[in-house]
């Protein structure tokens, strides 16, 4: 599946076969998180690629926002000391985040170009999400993104016409 046709395809996915993901599209998830860009090149970013099921419920006893059994869960985590020093006050206060923003897109694409379903979540209890994954002090866990074979159909997606939300030159709202 090319780039376009995963972004147009893609949707979030809540509940999931009972089945595993294989480890050549686990390797396709780790390609797409280390060839995402990152401003300033930072590279301030951890991720925790999560695959035991004892470890996934006891993550999901802390995170709301994860629907269904993932059979993976990728942990998305900021360093902010690492953010400081490589990218300065800008990258720890919002780069960052972008930073994070960009990846966790690649995640999705790069699932979905595989036909695995995703569901990215940022409702959870961070300390708790900490503890578990023996965190140190500096990597903040910031968002979790479920992986896994979706066994529902999605739902359709509705979208805004083009003239609502793009302007050329300047805005034309």
């Amino acid at each position: 599946m090319d780039t376009l046709e995963a972004m147009k395809t893609r949707r979030s996915s809540r509940s999931f076969e009972d089945r595993p993901v294989p480890k050549e599209v686990i390797a396709v998830i780790e390609d797409a998180i280390m060839h995402s860009p990152s401003g300033s090149n930072a590279q301030e970013s951890h991720f925790v690629i999560v695959q035991n099921q004892e470890q996934i419920r006891r993550i999901k006893r802390f995170a709301q926002g994860v629907s269904g059994k993932p059979p993976v869960l990728v942990v998305l985590c900021s360093n902010k000391n690492e953010a400081l020093v490589r990218g300065g006050v800008d990258t720890l206060e919002v780069l960052r985040f972008v930073n994070l923003g960009i990846v966790a897109s690649q995640i999705l694409l790069a699932a979905q170009s595989q036909g695995v379903g995703s569901c990215p979540a940022r409702s959870f209890h961070k300390k708790s999400i900490k503890e578990i994954l023996g965190l140190p002090e500096e990597i903040e866990p910031e968002l979790l993104i479920s992986l896994g074979y979706s066994n529902e159909k999605p739902r359709q997606k509705t979208i805004k016409s083009a003239k609502e939300v793009i302007s050329h030159d300047k805005y034309q709202g």
